[in-house]
Parts: structure tokens; C-alpha cells; sequence
């Protein structure tokens, strides 16, 4: 009987085991590195950039953790660039600074959205200072179309794409939901 019971249990181990070996490597198969744009034209001489992902949504959860990166090329050499966020619908006057950025020996750049700027900037979060919790004050910017700029400092080259902004799915509502009733989001309107 105890011959016939440990028979069993060698398929049930060996499963359990392959699962165990499957999620360790779909989760470490996950790489950090950052999802670089696809529309820069490697034979275009000119200054260009592309932003990835084309839309991002305003859920809190789902925006914070959204890799959002802009990357350039065709700039001059040792140069830098000012990225922004700029309005293009409607009479608002909305210019959002993403950050500066490096040209490297290539005439290219890569920045990536911080979280602060997600979070400050896009949602108009407050972020309590005591445990870096956001707090809901304000509307974040309005969905839309925007223009993702990048302007160099020592030349006259300017790029820019377009981005869009968009209201959160069910999904980003139900998350951002979840996030208030685990306090990891404040209302404080």
C-alpha cells in the first residue's frame, strides 16, 4: 500500500516541480530593459524622435508602473535635449518637462518618464512626505492629444511625436479601487 501511494505522488512531485521551474522562468525571464520605440528611420539624417508606448492611460496603478520612454536621434554630438509634454487640443496652455538628456557620441538619446513626473505632473498627485503614499487632490491633465518634444541646447535642432492621453480603463479604475481600500492610494478631496 505505501509502495503504491509513493508511486502516486512521483508525478503529482514531478509536476509541482515543473511548474515551479516554469514560473521561475517566465518571471526572471522578464528583463528590465527599457521597450525602446520603433519609428526612428535609421537613414534619416535629421533630429527625430519616437515615444513608447503611443497612448498611456490616467489609472493611477496602471501609469506609475508603465515604462514610458522617448528616445532620439540625429542631434549633434555632446549636445542636450529638453523633453516635454505640450498641449495640442483646445485653448490649454499645457507644458509638462519630462527631463534633459545627454546626446551621446551617436546623435541619440533615450529617456524614460520618472515616476515623480507620472505621478506629479500627468496625475497631479500630492505624495505625503511621511510614506510616499499619492494622495488624490486634483483631476489629472485632460485626455487628449499631446506632442512629446525634445529641443537641443547648444543647436537649433527640434524633434517631435505625438502621444495620447486617455481616459483609464474598468480594469485601471478597479486597480486604483483596490489600491484606496489597501490605503496604498489617498483621497483627499
Amino acid at each position: 500500500m505505501i509502495h503504491t501511494l509513493k508511486q502516486s505522488l512521483c508525478p503529482v512531485r514531478f509536476m509541482t516541480g515543473v511548474m515551479v521551474l516554469f514560473f521561475f522562468f517566465l518571471i526572471g525571464s522578464c528583463a528590465s530593459k527599457l521597450p525602446m520605440p520603433e519609428k526612428l528611420f535609421p537613414g534619416y539624417t535629421g533630429p527625430q524622435i519616437a515615444v513608447t508606448p503611443k497612448a498611456i492611460r490616467l489609472g493611477i496603478a496602471g501609469l506609475v508602473k508603465t515604462q514610458v520612454v522617448i528616445a532620439g536621434s540625429g542631434f549633434q554630438p555632446g549636445d542636450s535635449v529638453f523633453v516635454d509634454m505640450v498641449s495640442t487640443e483646445g485653448n490649454q496652455n499645457i507644458n509638462i518637462p519630462i527631463d534633459a538628456a545627454k546626446i551621446d557620441p551617436n546623435g541619440q538619446f533615450t529617456v524614460e518618464v520618472s515616476k515623480e513626473v507620472k505621478a506629479l505632473e500627468i496625475l497631479k498627485l500630492d505624495i505625503d512626505p511621511s510614506d510616499l503614499t499619492p494622495i488624490v487632490v486634483r483631476d489629472p491633465i485632460p485626455i487628449g492629444k499631446y506632442i512629446v518634444t525634445a529641443v537641443s541646447v547648444d543647436s537649433d535642432r527640434k524633434a517631435e511625436c505625438p502621444i495620447n492621453v486617455e481616459a483609464p480603463s474598468w480594469g485601471d479604475k478597479l486597480k486604483d479601487k483596490i489600491g484606496v481600500w489597501f490605503g496604498k492610494i489617498r483621497i483627499g478631496r
